[in-house]
């Protein structure tokens, strides 16, 4: 009981676990790239991208930098960011969990791509604070979620995975509440297994 508390609050040490069999397999097809389009789109091929929950970097990082975008891959499993870090050898990655994050840097984008979603619902409204600081004006945030209030369990690699999320209404509080404006929202993506959520900030 005590574990599965523990990875409740800290799904990263289950990746600590699994970072191997999630890097061989994680799929290599890139379900995000309508998304990732269109805020190239926005922000421009020369932006600076902040990857939070950045995984090994297959395939979003691999695609962003195939497109000429600047991108810093943030990750709260140290493992995981080892595998990252022999994909891309001289990419800027930073070990830090993302309820703790405080870079005084500011970014053009800011992708949390299946990664927020394994945060306790209780612990995701402050992220909007640090999503905010973490991006200049103008700066587009995307990320992915559940479409429901509650929280749920996957098994990957044999091991227990936490997700969870608000609903629709309490996104839609966060963002206004922090000066985003909602560029985007598709519910129950089929293509990405999730709902996706698209915003700038004011």
């Amino acid at each position: 009981m005590k574990i599965m508390e523990n990875r409740k609050h800290n799904a990263f040490e289950t990746y600590n676990i699994i970072a191997g069999w999630f890097d061989e397999n994680r799929s290599r097809h890139l379900m995000e790239k309508a998304y990732l389009d269109k805020l190239i789109d926005i922000v421009g091929k020369e932006a600076a991208v902040l990857d939070l929950g950045c995984g090994t970097g297959v395939p979003i990082m691999v695609y962003l930098l195939e497109q000429g975008l600047h991108i810093t891959g943030v990750d709260a499993s140290y493992r995981i960011l080892e595998i990252a870090q022999q994909h891309f050898p001289s990419a800027d990655f930073i070990l830090s969990d993302m309820r703790k994050l405080s870079l005084n840097r500011k970014f053009d984008a800011l992708i949390a791509w299946h990664s927020f979603f394994h945060l306790p619902a209780e612990d995701q409204p402050a992220m909007f604070s640090i999503f905010r600081s973490h991006l200049n004006k103008n700066g587009v945030l995307l990320f992915t979620s559940g479409n429901e209030h509650g929280e749920a369990w996957s098994e990957n690699g044999g091991e227990n995975l936490f997700h969870a999320s608000l609903d629709r209404a309490q996104y839609q509080a966060l963002l206004e509440e922090h000066g985003f404006r909602i560029l985007s929202y598709k519910e129950d993506d089929p293509e990405c297994s999730a709902t996706v959520w698209m915003a700038q900030l004011r």
